[in-house]
């Protein structure tokens, strides 16, 4: 955004490739701008004296989108989400289809999403493994988390540092729903309470407490009340 009103060129290189950046280049040369190489990692933009303004319609929220359709699959029930640009969680969708979900687009902007047992049948666990896009996303990673401990598999991240939210402390958030796997293959939450410390935790700690027996206080909903679950 500075680059765009700055003398000269600049170049960006070992740009993000996500979406997001896409639609804000996308915003940004509506108003004027030039920017050159949305959606690759190296940006172009030639600088200029003024922008003007524009009508541009945000893109949906592809982070939120994910979180609803895990919600139906920790849940195992059915949800409908629109407006969602499927191409933008193929990452998700991959997975969940592999667990045993399944997935239809209703149109180029609404997808259904169902985990309802079939003839008693749970879904399968899979393995994840973050990275940039069109990967699958490091902002939706707890939220998968919080669909694993529905049953029992690994989970790996390309941002380490992430593995120690508070959420998943030991003796912490979401280790205090979880009671212990069983051998049954149900899972082992229990409802508790619990604090929020920033939205994607939060949100995975809410998804985690509507699989969970019994009833689950979450403190610090400030941090997720945009999720609008």
């Amino acid at each position: 955004m500075a680059a765009c009103m700055a003398d000269g060129t600049t170049i960006l290189s070992n740009v993000a490739r996500e979406p997001e950046v896409v639609d804000l280049a996308r915003f940004l040369t509506k108003n004027g701008a030039c920017v050159e190489g949305a959606g690759s990692n190296k940006l172009v933009i030639k600088g200029k004296s003024y922008l003007h303004g524009c009508k541009c319609t945000i893109a949906p929220d592809r982070i939120e989108a994910g979180t609803f359709m895990l919600a139906a699959a920790i849940t195992r029930s059915f949800i409908s989400i629109s407006p969602v640009i499927p191409s933008q969680v193929s990452g998700l969708m991959q997975k969940l289809l592999a667990a045993g979900c399944k997935i239809r687009q209703c149109s180029h902007d609404t997808l259904e999403v169902s985990a309802v047992s079939q003839c008693g049948e749970n879904l399968r666990g899979f393995e994840v493994k973050t990275g940039p896009f069109p990967g699958f996303p490091t902002d939706l990673q707890l939220q998968t988390m919080a669909l694993l401990t529905t049953w029992f598999k690994s989970c790996r991240s390309l941002f380490e540092k992430r593995m120690a939210h508070e959420a998943w402390s030991k003796n912490s958030s979401l280790c205090k729903l979880c009671s212990g796997f069983r051998k049954d293959n149900r899972n082992g939450l229990s409802g508790s309470c619990l604090a929020a410390t920033d939205l994607r935790g939060g949100i995975s700690l809410v998804l985690a407490a509507l699989a969970a027996e019994g009833t689950t206080e979450i403190s610090g909903v400030a941090h997720i009340v945009v999720m609008r679950m």
